[in-house]
């Protein structure tokens, strides 16, 4: 019995989020059901952490365990055949039984794309917040500030069963863009790439932080509501959640 670990990408407009589900199409079940079918028994795969219905992965992490007869290349290669083309096993590796894709995390990225054009390429729309509107973007760029570090991020999670809601926030950056390239194509635009690196994250914690900046660019709350939510624990009057179809887990460091 081996301990496999996979890096994982996937495209999730199609999936109700990673996690396992009695209804709805999940990142989890379904490759459950590609192994279970290279296996010929149930197996169970643990994620570094959920994403949401929506959300994307250019790095998810997960562990199963499994009796391997076979290389993990040709694994790889058949789980690769069976999955759909937008679910992706980008490496496979043997690691230590004590290692665990949740608990020895130590830090994790997220990245948000907006298109703040009247008009966004079709081309894009699965991957992009589409917001046409006019954003004051030097006040963007303060308010990033007041997110790092050590703090209690009550006020901007989703509801959760989670007890303990600090964390710290090592990096939030703001890169205004003129184009967004894929393959050997490039869409001239007006968008926004924002990255944000923590120690953990609370359920739509990414979201709201993106959903903040925004309202604080469009003039509708002031800079200040970020410090006065942080001390009274409140969710923001004026602030709400990015839609989920901008945000790619990019990487989970260990």
């Amino acid at each position: 019995m081996v301990n496999i670990k996979m890096t994982i990408q996937y495209d999730g407009t199609n999936y109700f989020g990673w996690q396992r589900q009695r209804k709805g199409l999940t990142i989890q079940a379904t490759i459950e059901e590609c192994l279970r079918k290279i296996f010929q028994k149930e197996i169970k795969i643990r994620g570094a952490g959920r994403t949401d219905a929506g959300v994307h992965a250019l790095g998810q992490v997960a562990t199963f365990k499994a009796e391997l007869r076979m290389s993990l290349d040709v694994l790889k290669k058949v789980l690769n055949s069976l999955l759909p083309d937008d679910i992706k096993i980008i490496k496979l590796e043997n690691v230590e039984d004590s290692f665990h894709p949740q608990h020895s995390v130590k830090r994790k990225s997220y990245i948000y794309y907006l298109c703040f054009d009247k008009e966004c390429s079709c081309f894009i729309q699965r991957y992009v917040w589409h917001y046409p509107w006019k954003l004051d973007l030097s006040l963007m760029e303060e308010a990033l500030s007041l997110f790092k570090g050590t703090k209690d991020f009550t006020a901007f999670s989703g509801s959760t069963d989670v007890k303990n809601k600090v964390r710290t926030v090592y990096d939030f950056t703001m890169q205004p863009l003129t184009k967004l390239c894929f393959m050997d194509m490039c869409l001239n635009g007006n968008f926004i790439k924002f990255r944000i690196e923590a120690d953990g994250f609370l359920r739509y914690m990414v979201r709201n932080l993106v959903g903040c900046i925004i309202e604080i660019g469009k003039g509708k709350l002031r800079i200040e509501s970020i410090q006065e939510a942080f001390e009274s624990g409140k969710r923001p009057s004026i602030m709400q959640t990015a839609p989920s179809n901008g945000l790619f887990l990019e990487k989970v460091i260990y």
